[in-house]
């Protein structure tokens, strides 16, 4: 696979991430603006740590690169984490009031949205 089929599927996949994420916010409108902006602040809290990830991960190719593409792998990782861990925390402590069930599902469903778009971009192809 060419870099730019590996970028074109990373941009495929954040923008059905973000898409995701401002979809289900509309949704839970429905059952209110602390619901609605709860779930918009989950679906945040992991797209903006895979936007990071991305950014580190396919920061190198080629063959040449390979030592330097494990340890971007490994800090976009590693970052990613952290920038979850912190981006919760900043949101607990921080908004009020708060939909803790809203932000977990949020949270959920942008990261299921990351494992189907690459399965369902494999069954388009076949």
């Amino acid at each position: 696979m060419s870099r730019t089929d590996r970028l074109k599927i990373v941009r495929l996949l954040l923008l059905c991430q973000l898409a995701g994420t401002v979809v289900l916010s509309v949704i839970a409108l429905s059952f209110g603006l602390t619901a609605a902006y709860s779930v918009l602040l989950g679906g945040l809290i992991c797209l903006l740590p895979n936007c990071y990830f991305a950014y580190r991960a396919f920061k190198f190719q080629g063959a040449r690169a390979a030592r330097d593409i494990v340890r971007s792998f490994y800090v976009g990782e590693a970052g990613k984490l952290l920038l979850t861990a912190i981006l919760f925390a900043v949101v607990f402590s921080s908004v009020k009031p708060i939909n803790a069930l809203a932000i977990f599902l949020g949270f959920g469903a942008v990261q299921m949205i990351q494992w189907l778009v690459p399965f369902m971009q494999s069954t388009n192809k076949n």
